[in-house]
């Protein structure tokens, strides 16, 4: 397995353990008022965002270091750029929320 698969693994198992934890920490959240609520969401939100950031600079570090000198966005840097975007959208909405308790 070479340098760049290892990388990859550990960003695939980071989001993995990252929705895990996810589950977990919204199931003893319930526990909390909806402000509580809303800010450990936008904290794990942050936390995915920055996850799928980490990946999209893996697959730019790839590309650069295979020599190529521009990053075409293809299905793979599509599919986390709209991730990213998505979360991000879900940070803004319960940011909002937050706002208006």
């Amino acid at each position: 397995m070479d340098f760049n698969q290892r990388l990859q693994d550990l960003f695939d198992k980071g989001i993995n353990v990252s929705r895990d934890f996810l589950l977990k920490a919204k199931e003893k959240a319930q526990d909390l008022g909806e402000k509580g609520l809303l800010k450990l969401e936008i904290k794990q939100l942050e936390d995915q965002a920055s996850q799928f950031i980490g990946k999209l600079g893996m697959e730019a570090y790839n590309c650069f270091s295979s020599g190529k000198k521009t990053l075409s966005r293809n299905g793979t840097v599509d599919s986390i750029v709209r991730e990213i975007e998505r979360t991000r959208k879900l940070i803004e909405e319960k940011e909002e929320r937050l706002k208006s308790l």
